[in-house]
């Protein structure tokens, strides 16, 4: 059986975590109208750019409403209008932000925006459909590009030291995430990739991988496929073996 690319099977989670950088509380439940709203035009007539982010000034709520809009977007959304909503609203929100961003950040916002605007650009050539842009081989390229990890790490330790935002439980700066120990964590994984539309699994699959990978998949090995890293070829072919008992499909890349 083929080996997939643990970078791919991170590709809809990366794309979330281009929107969701840090977290400080849950999104509420909010709309990607209400949240793109509350930033609209707060940005408009700020003239000073600060030297640095301070908690609670305006650049730090921004980028915490703009975390709001990206915890709204659903990879998994079948309807492609209220997915094309979701995004546009987080990017409009991320934009706000990068309006007024300190002159220390400047560099890493710009970039930030350059990765969102071409997840849109992605989306767009797929008709937003999230499966299908993932699944595509310019999708796999944009999502494991490591510049991605570089700016993301950069990003989240600037917020977490600035404004008090603390990278969200269950996501690392390398675009991928931080899983829990053991068979919490495989599930968690399996999950995710249920959640992001990439793949189909059932409530039985998921047990029978979790019961598959216990005790023989490797704290490391685990993270890093989480992660999108470099996985052993004991913690791969283990990964391998547990899909393909299962019946799991992996698109490959």
């Amino acid at each position: 059986m083929p080996r997939p690319r643990t970078t791919y099977l991170t590709g809809a989670l990366g794309a979330l975590m281009i929107f969701v950088t840090a977290c400080s509380g849950s999104s509420g439940g909010s709309s990607a109208t209400d949240v793109a709203n509350s930033s609209a035009g707060t940005a408009a007539g700020s003239s000073t750019i600060a030297p640095t982010a301070n908690p609670g000034d305006e650049f730090c709520r921004l980028e915490d409403v703009a975390r709001q809009a990206g915890l709204v977007i659903n990879t998994s959304q079948s309807d492609p209008t209220t997915l094309q909503a979701q995004v546009v609203a987080a990017l409009d929100a991320s934009k706000a932000a990068a309006a007024v961003a300190p002159a220390d950040f400047a560099e890493i916002s710009a970039k930030t925006i350059a990765e969102q605007e071409g997840v849109v650009a992605l989306l767009e050539q797929y008709h937003y459909s999230f499966a299908k842009a993932l699944a595509s081989k310019e999708g796999n390229t944009f999502f494991s590009d490591p510049a991605i990890a570089d700016v993301k790490a950069k990003r989240d330790a600037y917020l977490q030291q600035h404004c008090n935002l603390a990278p969200s439980e269950g996501t690392s700066g390398g675009g991928g995430v931080t899983l829990s120990p053991g068979d919490a964590g495989v599930r968690q994984l399996f999950q995710l990739l249920r959640l992001g539309g990439q793949v189909e699994i059932s409530d039985q699959q998921i047990d029978c991988a979790v019961a598959a990978l216990s005790g023989v998949l490797s704290e490391a090995d685990l993270q890093a496929i989480g992660a999108g890293t470099t996985v052993s070829d004991a913690g791969r072919q283990a990964f391998v073996d547990a899909i393909s008992t299962c019946g799991i499909t992996i698109p490959q890349g």
